[in-house]
């Protein structure tokens, strides 16, 4: 949805739904309400009242559906910059990029920075905030691009603060890519539940924990308050980095789809036993037992307390002598293997 333009700031910028983000009046002389320095031509992107100023100009209001909540935080905006590990040579992807307070600190720090934006609004907005010669600005919903592309088969890196409806699934798409499509590393903003899960450690594990870690080394930096973000979410949110391995954390075998297929069978019934839970499979009690017991697992354990090893040694065992379906040799299917964000 588009916001109507009008010709002066208005008292207030709505946002799709019941929320309302307050919006003080822009002062005649540029300054913010607080008197702190004017910026020319560009507003304070970590001062609320200036970002407010700036969405009213152009007659926006945030929509919620695309989780459009902006960081306004400059301590957190310098963590983010301070693991990202910025360098001239680098290509960097930053997705839902909102106003540009992140794109900001990107474009001063690397040769490129390819910013992916669906709401053509907010695009709008960061051509005017961010006037550098090393941004590009793409307007593309990222579920749909392919970086490859984008990047030319170069090197790159995923610096964002993701919006929470698409973190999940994005971190698992990227992750499932080849070499070429695939980051170097990502250092990323989402809702701190979800990087939980994907950074637990045995004891704690869910199927999009094994998923991930299977394919990177995950790890939670530190967490980020709502009075970060302009609205404030009602959530708390996480960065993560997470570096993909060139090859899986352990052996998926006799393929990814046979090992994710017993990983989410194993996570279906979180309150079960292993030797219960795995029944969905319709493999037969006695050869689910057999597989355990070959694998050194007591049948009385539970799946979040498997290592990556465990789930590798069982699954050679459980699927034994068994056809594999055709596509147990290639790469992970996002969309089959782990449970999104429910596990």
């Amino acid at each position: 949805m588009r916001g109507r333009h009008r010709p002066t700031a208005p008292s207030r910028v709505r946002t799709a739904g019941t929320a309302r983000v307050p919006v003080e009046a822009a002062p005649a002389d540029g300054l913010p309400p607080d008197g702190g320095p004017a910026v020319p031509g560009i507003a304070d992107l970590t001062h609320a009242p200036s970002v407010g100023r700036l969405l009213s100009r152009h007659g926006l209001w945030l929509t919620k559906s695309l989780g459009q909540h902006l960081l306004i935080d400059r301590g957190v905006l310098d963590r983010i910059v301070e693991a990202a590990d910025l360098r001239p040579d680098m290509e960097v992807l930053e997705v839902g990029p909102g106003v540009g307070v992140l794109t900001t600190e990107l474009v001063s720090r690397v040769r490129r920075v390819l910013a992916v934006e669906v709401d053509p609004r907010m695009a709008t907005v960061l051509r005017e905030t961010v006037a550098h010669p090393s941004l590009e600005v793409v307007e593309a919903d990222a579920m749909g691009i392919d970086p490859a592309d984008l990047f030319g088969g170069r090197a790159y890196s995923v610096v964002a603060n993701l919006p929470y409806n698409l973190a999940t699934a994005l971190v698992r798409r990227l992750l499932s890519m080849p070499a070429p499509s695939r980051p170097v590393e990502m250092v990323v903003m989402m809702q701190r539940e979800v990087a939980q899960r994907m950074a637990a450690r045995p004891g704690d594990l869910s199927a999009l924990g094994v998923e991930i870690q299977v394919a990177a080394a995950v790890d939670l930096l530190f967490e980020v308050p709502p009075t970060a973000f302009f609205p404030a979410p009602k959530v708390t949110s996480a960065v993560v980095r997470v570096r993909p391995y060139d090859v899986p954390a352990v052996p998926l075998v006799p393929g990814p789809r046979r090992f994710f297929q017993l990983v989410r069978a194993g996570f279906a019934h979180r309150r079960k036993q292993l030797h219960n839970a795995l029944g969905d499979l319709g493999l037969g009690t006695e050869r689910i037992q057999a597989a355990l017991e070959e694998a050194g697992i007591a049948r009385s354990r539970r799946a979040e307390t498997l290592t990556l090893e465990e789930w590798s040694t069982l699954s050679a065992a459980m699927w034994a002598e068994l056809p594999s379906p055709a596509a147990a040799g290639e790469g992970v299917d996002p969309e089959r293997a782990g449970d999104g964000e429910a596990g």
